[in-house]
């Protein structure tokens, strides 16, 4: 059997290597935790593996999304009016939605998660009627068939991407102070391997909605006291934005709109990202614009940008736009 460090080492190979699964390298990953008999580790690879239902999620398998819905009109002798697949205001509803709507934190297993990245498809979680009564109420005379949040393929990846990193990020300073000693006494060593999983993985709580995908669409959704712990309310949600703030953001938007056609983006997520630039611009033309609204949707255009082909552009945008989210 192996020893810990050259465990540790096989382990770095396969993060660093594009063709290794992350699923079958958190089952060796699941080996050394029993190895250097940490439970913490034990744990957390455990609802990688296996995955969150049921389960509180960290928040880096939280990620925006874009609520759509399906729109009917009776146009009375000329019949029903249709428009498909419409992007919804969700800053127009009461301010407890807005959370709950506009993100959503998977509690699929890395593999599920795998395969959905494979699988290259548009994946939905379908909103209760009632939500989709909530914006019929505003958006008269138009009436919200269906409702849907959209998640984008790329912040699905992007979970992936984070769960990598963090890990390598954990075995290269377990690495560190294990060093290449074969006969090193775990005990000796489990207050450092503690205090190394705290500073990397940690342990992070959540809330918000519980959500459980199943075959591109979401099996269940559960909207109850928790879905509403880091709902805005009073002074945080509705402050001014200085001008200096506000030029930041358009400048913003000015190259990303101009870097547009350079960033290898779909049909579908140029016309999501239009929508959420339209949503900034609507806020920072107000007087008193709400600030988590503009955040939001810079959060979803960060998580479609997140994940998509590396090219000479994409870097630029995300440093701005990280540059920009660190000032809300």
């Amino acid at each position: 059997m192996k020893n810990i460090p050259d465990w540790i080492d096989k382990i770095i190979e396969d993060l660093v290597e594009p063709s290794t699964k992350l699923s079958d390298t958190l089952l060796k990953v699941q080996v050394l935790a029993f190895k250097i008999e940490n439970t913490q580790l034990k744990e957390w690879v455990n609802l990688e593996i296996n995955g969150y239902v049921g389960k509180e999620r960290p928040d880096y398998r939280k990620i925006p999304t874009v609520v759509k819905g399906n729109l009917i009109q009776d146009a009375g002798f000329q019949g029903i009016w249709t428009k498909k697949s419409v992007s919804l205001p969700v800053e127009y509803l009461d301010q407890k939605y807005w959370d709950v709507l506009m993100s959503i934190k998977m509690d699929s297993s890395v593999s599920e998660l795998e395969k959905m990245v494979a699988d290259k498809g548009s994946y939905q979680v379908n909103l209760p009627h009632a939500i989709a009564q909530e914006f019929s109420k505003i958006m008269n005379p138009w009436h919200v068939d269906s409702a849907w949040q959209k998640i984008s393929n790329n912040s699905i990846e992007g979970i992936l991407s984070t769960i990598k990193s963090t890990l390598l990020n954990f075995l290269l300073e377990l690495n560190k102070e294990f060093g290449d000693n074969d006969n090193l006494s775990i005990m000796k060593k489990k207050d450092e391997v503690e205090s190394i999983f705290n500073k990397t993985i940690g342990t992070i709580k959540s809330d918000n909605v519980n959500i459980s995908i199943g075959n591109k669409t979401a099996q269940a959704v559960n909207y109850g006291d928790k879905s509403q712990v880091n709902v805005g309310a009073g002074d945080n949600v509705t402050q001014s934005i200085n001008a200096e703030m506000n030029a930041e953001i358009q400048e913003f938007i000015d190259l990303l709109k101009k870097q547009m056609a350079n960033l290898g983006l779909d049909i579908e997520e140029k016309e999501d990202i239009i929508n959420e630039v339209a949503r900034v611009e609507t806020q920072i033309a107000r007087e008193s614009p709400k600030t988590n609204i503009i955040n939001g949707a810079l959060s979803t255009i960060k998580g479609i940008l997140t994940g998509i082909a590396a090219n000479a552009y994409t870097p630029i945008v995300l440093e701005k736009l990280g540059d920009l989210m660190s000032k809300f």
